[in-house]
């Protein structure tokens, strides 16, 4: 039996598998962990591994003021895990067709309106904020053509750099493979740049340092949502 090609395309979870975008996304992950960091409270908005550390730092050091930063940002994460999944339910893909983009979008709108925050405004309740939308974005951006990779988090990319490399040339030469091992390698060295733009940034624009991130999310917005009007998305 033929399927409907209409409701064949309302199941369709859209998102975007090219070293453009993954370079973009990590990007933004690098320099959301530095500034939630350096400037609100020394807790990572991305990497949960950093804040599980500190977190078991803090609790046995009996530093519990400062184990508690940590546990918000874990649990929005987790929540903002479950969101961008559940947002591929059949039931909510009738009301938001394309989830990716849906979270990239709430991610961007996120990002400016907290550049536009007082200096009053409780540095918890922000990195609360910036690690659900950032968590939903990882969730809905897995994949660097056909491999898995992370948008906000750099140690698995590394692994995948390392052992691609050593496949590549090992016994001998794989181009193929050498190839992934380049794009994992630029994934990496995004996240790099990320973080240093984040350190130079910071300080000195504080809170309005939050458009650099929000400007490379929406340059990767414009291209996932000009091949998907051009029918050349990539589906996951």
């Amino acid at each position: 039996m033929a399927l409907d090609p209409k409701a064949d395309n309302s199941a369709q979870v859209y998102s975007d598998n090219s070293i453009e975008v993954a370079v973009l996304l990590t990007l933004s992950g690098g320099f959301l962990d530095v500034f939630t960091y350096v400037g609100h409270g020394h807790v990572f908005a991305n990497s949960m591994t950093g804040n599980i550390v500190f977190l078991g730092i803090d609790i046995a050091t009996g530093n519990w003021y400062q184990s508690m930063r940590h546990i918000p940002a874990i649990l929005a994460f987790l929540t903002g895990v479950f969101i961008a999944y559940r947002m591929h339910l059949p039931s909510v893909l009738k009301h938001f067709p394309k989830p990716a983009l849906t979270c990239l979008g709430l991610e961007i709108i996120v990002l400016i309106t907290a550049s536009f925050l007082p200096s009053s405004f409780p540095d918890i309740l922000l990195v609360l904020s910036i690690s659900l939308v950032a968590a939903m974005q990882n969730s809905s951006f897995t994949r660097l053509e056909s491999w898995t990779y992370n948008s906000v988090m750099t140690t698995g990319n590394l692994r995948r750099f390392a052992e691609a490399f050593f496949r590549g040339t090992t016994p001998g030469y794989n181009p193929a493979t050498l190839r992934e091992a380049r794009l994992f390698g630029l994934v990496c060295l995004s996240f790099l740049a990320g973080a240093i733009l984040a350190a130079l940034t910071t300080l000195k624009l504080h809170d309005h340092a939050l458009f650099i991130p929000a400007s490379l999310l929406t340059i990767a917005f414009a291209i996932c949502w000009r091949r998907q009007k051009a029918k050349l998305l990539y589906l996951p």
